[in-house]
């Protein structure tokens, strides 16, 4: 192994390599392919980031031809403390190599005194646009601008960004880029941005959102794959709990006697204990060879449900997945989700002041964020003792980015079939349902009239 150092004016090398050997600083940030840590020393805080390309098989060999993460952002920050951009202090770069390429880059940086935008409370959001704004002038291209890449601190005010990773410096600074990180900053941390801008950060927050929600299957701070009962899950981590644990062990224990809620060819449902389990069994015999080729239901359905999540749209949340393949043929799969307490379909709902607004807000958000559901009939929409409506059974959901008006008329024709003869079913109620569903889609009714409504 063969370690190379670049270190800022002042830092000794033997203070550096101390600091790597700490032991107790605490995770920030943990995956297979970075380590954050934060350390408290008499000198002051700390933080190292670490990206560990040993772990992938082929990884350290591309370094040979390129710059890696912890050189392109060493380089990022000298370029941007030389143009007087306010960044974290960048104290050191370790990189350790070997026949085989580079196997660690490692960042040490200096702590500052600030908090991330999103959790810093009343930050005046002028102050936070002028300031990206001078970046921009000094030719900063960023790529990444979310909140937690600009701290402040607070008594002062003052403004530093953080993890430059992809920051760019250029002499002459595509104005479009630009505008995507504001765009890209105001989804998490909205401002007072021209309509233009507005719409644009609407479709990188959609386009965002449907890239993130492929993290629910793989390792991270929120989700793990796990082995309980001589089964494979994916679980949420935040929601594993002794209950959760002897439910995944043995799933059937919630599809048998009182505790089946629905019983078909295609799907079992079932709950216990606070959650609800869906098995989906083998239907036909052809399926066996398409699944090979497609992931099962129950993973379609986990995450899309974690992309409802994302996007603020009301579900139960999902808690794991499993499937049992034999040979890689696809025998069942199961979906475990927490059960809304005391919850009605909006079929045997009473008709109660708001409850039309609400179902109308959710649907309407549904297809401005890009879903269609097949199957939007009223049972699929579950009322809470507060009146707020959830979306279940999401094997007719899909994602289509953009839904068309014909494909959004089909799904409120089978909401309207199936609330026909309901106590929440009115003509008036009717009326106010496309009002506030045309508002919240922009469409207008005009791009609604059917037959079908009649």
């Amino acid at each position: 192994m063969k370690t190379r150092w670049e270190l800022a004016n002042g830092v000794d090398r033997r203070w550096a390599e101390t600091l790597l050997q700490d032991e107790d600083g605490k995770v920030v940030k943990q995956s297979p392919a970075k380590l954050v840590t934060c350390h408290h020393t008499d000198r002051g805080v700390f933080y190292v980031k670490r990206s560990r390309h040993k772990t992938f098989l082929f990884r350290p060999f591309k370094y040979w031809f390129k710059d890696s993460p912890g050189r392109w952002e060493w380089g990022a920050a000298q370029a941007m403390q030389a143009l007087g951009i306010p960044v974290v202090r960048h104290l050191a770069l370790c990189e350790i190599w070997s026949t085989r390429g580079l196997h660690e880059d490692i960042l040490v940086t200096e702590g500052f005194d600030g908090k991330p935008l999103h959790e810093a409370g009343d930050v005046d959001s002028v102050q936070v646009m002028d300031f990206v704004e001078q970046c921009h002038q000094k030719g900063m291209v960023h790529g990444d601008l979310h909140p937690a890449n600009i701290l402040v601190h607070l008594p002062s005010g003052e403004l530093r960004l953080a993890d430059l990773k992809g920051v760019r410096i250029e002499k002459d600074p595509d104005p479009a880029k630009q505008m995507m990180d504001l765009a890209y900053l105001n989804i998490h941390f909205p401002m007072s941005l021209p309509e233009k801008l507005l719409r644009l950060s609407d479709q990188v927050r959609r386009k965002k959102m449907a890239i993130r929600c492929g993290r629910c299957l793989k390792n991270n701070r929120e989700f793990d794959s796990q082995s309980h009962g001589g089964r494979r899950w994916w679980v949420r981590k935040p929601l594993l709990d002794k209950g959760l644990k002897a439910l995944l062990a043995n799933p059937d224990l919630a599809l048998g006697g009182d505790s089946v809620l629905k019983a078909g060819r295609s799907s079992t449902v079932g709950r216990c204990d606070g959650w609800v389990v869906k098995r989906y069994n083998l239907k036909k015999p052809l399926n066996v060879i398409k699944d090979l080729f497609r992931p099962s239901k129950a993973k379609r359905g986990f995450r899309l449900s974690y992309h409802l999540e994302l996007v603020g749209l009301s579900s139960p949340h999902i808690a794991a997945v499993a499937e049992d393949r034999v040979f890689g043929f696809l025998l069942r799969s199961f979906l475990v989700m927490e059960e809304i307490p005391a919850a009605v379909a909006l079929g045997a709902a009473a008709d109660r002041d708001g409850l039309t607004a609400r179902v109308s807000k959710l649907i309407g958000r549904l297809h401005h964020e890009g879903f269609s559901h097949r199957d939007l009939k009223e049972s699929n929409l579950l009322i809470d003792e507060q009146g707020e409506p959830h979306l279940i059974d999401l094997d007719g959901l899909s994602f289509e980015e953009k839904v068309a008006s014909k494909v959004a008329v089909a799904n409120l024709v089978r909401l309207d079939r199936g609330l026909r003869g309901r106590q929440v079913y009115t003509r008036a109620n009717w009326i106010g349902f496309i009002k506030r569903y045309c508002r919240e889609t922009g469409l207008r009714p005009a791009n609604l009239r059917t037959r079908n409504f009649e």
